[in-house]
């Protein structure tokens, strides 16, 4: 078959172990000879690259933002750092439950029916993350600060905070992650923590030191590879919302009792290719009890083929 179009993986060194593209690219090459694959390196121009991948019309696929490399022609998808809010605004635009969220500004007013007793203060500038800067309070305890007023180091000092209604887990807080690529998942799995957090009805000053997400760092957690078809699903459906952003870690939370999901982020801006992200990765080995991230939902395949359709689709 004569190759028709080329599609072009942009790797970053750093973020992204090149082997991984290679073997997408030896997929690619198995299951679709009319598509040429072109790896090129994100930190220089990779010029004989760019030039042979012009030729022909183009797809070009980056986890983050470009850097040195610069395409020729083609349909570009690379990640990009989105701000919280709006990253929920979208959200909510494109029919997807999420907690309630706003800005805290000077004359914030946070109803009861809305937004519940307690609340989530998170700071929602783009590059945000890890749960920094994350405080459980009460509704009615919430208050405006310049950004001046925090204390160093503090994220409230870089950009604005907002107010998100508490999705209550349960006492040993958990979340969902379901890595997806143009909405196929490449791996699911939950984070819970092993310790029981503080009662809501503790004093102010206990919940401000609750961690509201499951992270090593505030005590020890287990994770667990997930195949619930419910939040398989939601995290396909948060791709329509950011379409521009092939790569997305969706962030799901579900709600004790009633069950229901909410879709908090996607960490658009790239840094969510765990495959090979060294002593990371391990980790998250080391806590699933497996030896590979890709054999859940055989996550090279998947990209392979996913990348092909859109290739097929949308080059040029």
């Amino acid at each position: 078959m004569t190759v028709e179009r080329h599609l072009i993986l942009v790797h970053t060194d750093g973020y992204q172990d090149v082997r991984d593209f290679q073997e997408i690219a030896r997929k690619v090459g198995e299951l679709a000879p009319d598509i040429e694959v072109f790896i090129a390196s994100n930190d220089i121009k990779s010029s004989v690259t760019r030039r042979h991948a012009g030729k022909r019309p183009t797809l070009i696929f980056s986890p983050g933002n470009l850097l040195e490399f610069r395409p020729l022609r083609g349909k570009l998808y690379a990640g990009v750092a989105i701000p919280k809010l709006e990253q929920i605004k979208r959200f909510a635009a494109a029919g997807l439950p999420v907690p309630a969220s706003v800005e805290i500004t000077p004359d914030i007013v946070l109803p009861e029916a809305t937004f519940g007793s307690h609340v989530v203060v998170k700071p929602g500038y783009e590059e945000a993350s890890h749960g920094d800067g994350m405080t459980l309070m009460r509704r009615e305890a919430v208050r405006f600060q310049p950004r001046e007023a925090y204390p160093q180091g503090h994220p409230g000092r870089r950009g604005p905070m907002y107010a998100q209604r508490f999705v209550d887990t349960g006492p040993y807080v958990h979340n969902d992650r379901v890595h997806t690529l143009f909405g196929a998942p490449l791996i699911a799995f939950k984070t819970s923590a092993r310790e029981a957090r503080a009662s809501l009805e503790a004093p102010d000053g206990v919940l401000a030191a609750v961690a509201v997400k499951a992270r090593r760092i505030d005590g020890p957690i287990e994770r667990e590879l997930i195949f619930d078809a419910d939040v398989l699903d939601l995290a396909r459906r948060t791709y329509s919302a950011l379409p521009e952003i092939a790569l997305q870690g969706v962030d799901i939370v579900r709600e004790a009792g009633s069950g229901q999901l909410f879709v908090l982020e996607a960490n658009p801006g790239g840094n969510t290719w765990i495959f090979s992200k060294g002593d990371l990765t391990q980790r998250i080995k080391n806590d699933l009890g497996v030896e590979r991230l890709t054999d859940q939902f055989d996550a090279f395949t998947t990209a392979a083929k996913v990348l092909i359709e859109r290739t097929r689709a949308e080059a040029e």
